[in-house]
């Protein structure tokens, strides 16, 4: 049997942050056709109703869906430095390595608070295969 190493512990880390991605990105896309009146409704008026915000005409709908690209954009930056950094599977790696994991489990955090169980689970599954494979780093 093939030992399990670092490296592919944080490959693993990088695609369930990459799958974590596209699921919101296709939430992003979609959120604009709810089903059911009351939710319609509320988009309508996050659409409709204007404001000015720093001098800029603003709605909730356009902040909405700047917030959720924002994310993907992010979740995407996760997965790339998974990805590089699973290449440099020496100590060095392991402060960004544990930023990244600590920032992944904050996410998780936010995702328990506001969001739904599929995305806590990618974000606590990703954040404890990079914990672990800090520690792998660590030992070698």
């Amino acid at each position: 049997m093939k030992k399990i190493t670092a490296k592919l512990l944080l490959r693993i880390a990088a695609i369930i942050m990459l799958l974590h991605a596209v699921g919101h990105t296709l939430g992003i896309v979609t959120w604009q056709m709810p089903n059911g009146k009351i939710p319609a409704d509320l988009v309508q008026k996050m659409q409709d109703t204007h404001f000015l915000f720093q001098g800029k005409d603003a709605t909730m709908a356009a902040f909405f869906s700047g917030h959720g690209y924002a994310g993907a954009i992010l979740l995407v930056f996760i997965f790339a430095i998974l990805w590089v950094l699973s290449g440099w599977t020496d100590k060095k790696s392991i402060p960004i390595l544990g930023l990244v994991s600590i920032s992944i489990l904050l996410l998780a955090v936010d995702e328990i608070l506001y969001f739904f169980p599929m995305a806590v689970v990618f974000s606590i599954v990703a954040a404890a295969l990079v914990f672990i494979a800090i520690l792998k780093i660590k030992k070698a």
